[in-house]
């Protein structure tokens, strides 16, 4: 008799390729994600650290995805530099999220947004160098602000809202061009958890961030 005709052997061999693609389809993918302090979850009061939708989007995730936090405080699109650092800080990336242009909204010269997409084009690009071709890559662009309740830049809130707008509209053009993923946060969060300083959304006030961005995570088909 060959064994390898046997019905038990091969109804063995078929319960092992079946355990075995389970646990490859099971196992988490790693999402790094670069951000600014929206990303870090620095400015949240320190009992709602743990609401940071980062933080939010692994829980709620069930298991499937590791978010490795790469926020800074401060950080616009023309840290490409501090970028490059991160790529050699996390070797091993299965989604890039890069959530930054709401430091950007500062500037409120023609120059803004053409400047913000090159930078963006510059980190996709290293990144793909990086991780290689088949890296999955999800653009966020930046999310609302309040204008009664900005601080220093509130006499150009008006023209920093509509900067917002603009990198929104051009995030998605580039994601576009450069066959990447990408969610727009602008209009995602609610005005009331925006009263502490009109830019950083209290704890609740994450939430629909984590779900916008969770939601699109996990549409996203990854290549090895």
């Amino acid at each position: 008799m060959n064994i390898c005709n046997s019905p038990k052997l091969r109804c063995i061999i078929a319960i092992a390729y079946s355990l075995l693609q389970i646990h490859v389809f099971a196992a988490p993918r790693t999402i790094v994600v670069f951000g600014d302090s929206i990303t870090e979850g620095n400015t949240l009061p320190k009992e709602e650290r743990s609401q940071a939708w980062i933080n939010q989007v692994e829980i709620q995730s069930d298991g499937k995805l590791v978010m490795i936090n790469e926020g800074k405080g401060g950080r616009p699109t023309a840290a490409v530099a501090d970028f490059v650092a991160m790529l050699k800080r996390q070797p091993r990336a299965d989604v890039l999220v890069i959530a930054l242009g709401t430091n950007d909204s500062r500037d409120i010269s023609d120059q803004c947004v053409p400047k913000a997409i090159r930078n963006l084009e510059s980190m996709v690009l290293k990144a793909r160098e990086f991780y290689g071709d088949n890296l999955a890559i999800l653009l966020v662009a930046p999310p609302n602000i309040r204008k009664d309740a900005l601080g220093p830049t509130r006499p150009i809130a008006d023209q920093r809202e509509a900067r917002l707008q603009e990198l929104g509209y051009a995030y998605k053009t580039l994601a576009e061009k450069l066959k990447c993923d990408f969610v727009s946060l602008y209009g995602v969060v609610p005005k009331s958890t925006l009263a502490r300083d009109g830019v950083h959304p209290s704890g609740p006030g994450n939430q629909p961030i984590a779900e916008a961005v969770l939601a699109k995570l996990l549409s996203i088909q990854t290549k090895k």
